[in-house]
């Protein structure tokens, strides 16, 4: 079997689950992954999923990585949300030019850390563009070899418009040395995912080194890099999310058996109320992880057909991703409760992934929010079918 093949990628993660939960306590107080975690990260190539293999990446297809993303998770929050994050900058090769990709990806410890907010300017200049920003939630920050941002472009100061006469934005991509990462990542949960802020002062980005994930047409023909930028944002999110619920449900299973409630006669699993609760919060996991999984084949298949999403096919899958992170938190919430005095335990993984899931819910792309727009989308397709 191959050492690229998701089963062996899966057990590498199962391999690292002692020495990720022994350190647990520590990455939280140090908001970041030790040093011999992302080692064995980057040795077993799961920060290379989406790099297009003639970078030597893996290329995996989307329901691959979405299993090693919710492998990952189950293990711990932040370590599943730095291999997804890590290995999705991965997918930026595909938009740069063949030279600029090879340089940043091609090497084995290459990993992208950045941010999707244009708060940067990216003013023209011969050759490319200079730029001046500070960018927040740079997760893989300290082991990052390059950041990438986006900025709103300008000529003479003034923002540059593109075909709608909106402002022009467009990712730039840094060495690590035009960056300073500003330590400020201080959140409830997902910790040790280190999403520090990073500042660049007057760099100099050649035109080959920015790119549009947004506008610009691939340049690598697998379908992986002709999914829509938000299906490949949302279900990854989503993965993670229902990983971290799984390691709830893992957790409380242990817990339960072992645990006698104040005045109770006998464990937590044999309380009814207890036993309800853990059924709920199972279905919840079961039916997001089902209903992801299937949309995930879906939008492969369609990719690999040459064919593109419709408008409500990718609203479908925003509102089902919205969803499915809706429910498992609340689901999960529900056993921390259950737990009594453990769930507030910052030492108990229990306590931690009910964090873990509060943080990633907060993310923009899996936000209630998003569900205007796709209540929106799902509604002209009906009404388009009258």
């Amino acid at each position: 079997m191959s050492t690229d093949d998701p089963t062996t990628l899966i057990r590498a993660l199962h391999d690292l689950r002692a020495l990720v939960r022994d350190e647990a306590r520590d990455a939280d107080r140090l908001a970041a992954l030790s040093e011999r975690v992302t080692s064995r990260l980057i040795r077993h190539r799961l920060f290379r999923l989406w790099i297009p293999r003639r970078y030597d990446g893996l290329e995996l297809a989307l329901c691959d990585a979405l299993s090693i993303y919710h492998a990952a998770a189950r293990i711990d929050g932040s370590l599943g949300w730095a291999v997804m994050i890590g290995a999705g900058g991965g997918s930026f090769a595909a938009f740069l030019e063949p030279e600029s990709a090879r340089e940043i990806f091609g090497p084995e410890a290459a990993v992208i850390a950045g941010s999707g907010a244009p708060d940067g300017r990216a003013e023209r200049v011969p050759g490319g563009y200079r730029v001046r920003g500070r960018w927040r939630y740079a997760s893989g920050a300290p082991y990052a070899t390059t950041f990438t941002a986006n900025c709103i472009v300008t000529s003479g100061g003034e923002p540059v418009r593109d075909a709608n006469g909106e402002p022009l934005m467009r990712a730039m991509a840094f060495p690590r040395s035009d960056v300073e990462i500003v330590e400020t990542w201080d959140a409830a949960g997902m910790r040790a995912t280190a999403s520090h802020d990073f500042v660049v002062e007057d760099a100099f980005v050649p035109e080959a080194r920015s790119f549009s994930v947004l506008k610009d047409p691939p340049k690598e023909p697998g379908p992986l890099y002709r999914l829509p930028f938000q299906v490949l944002t949302e279900l990854p999110l989503t993965a993670v999310a229902l990983g971290i619920a799984r390691q709830a449900l893992d957790e409380f299973a242990g817990l339960a058996a072992a645990k006698r409630p104040y005045g109770a006669r006998g464990v937590l699993a044999e309380d009814a109320t207890a036993g309800a609760t853990f059924a709920r919060a199972h279905a919840e996991w079961r039916l997001a992880h089902s209903g992801m999984f299937r949309l995930a084949e879906r939008a492969w298949a369609a990719a690999a057909d040459g064919q593109e999403l419709t408008a409500a096919e990718r609203a479908e899958i925003t509102a089902v991703c919205a969803h499915a992170v809706a429910s498992v938190r609340r689901a999960t919430a529900e056993l921390v409760a259950m737990a009594g005095m453990t769930g507030i335990d910052r030492g108990s993984a229990l306590a931690r992934a009910g964090l873990d899931l509060a943080t990633l819910a907060a993310h923009f792309s899996v936000s209630p929010r998003q569900l205007t727009g796709a209540g929106g989308a799902l509604l002209a397709a009906r009404e388009d079918q009258v």
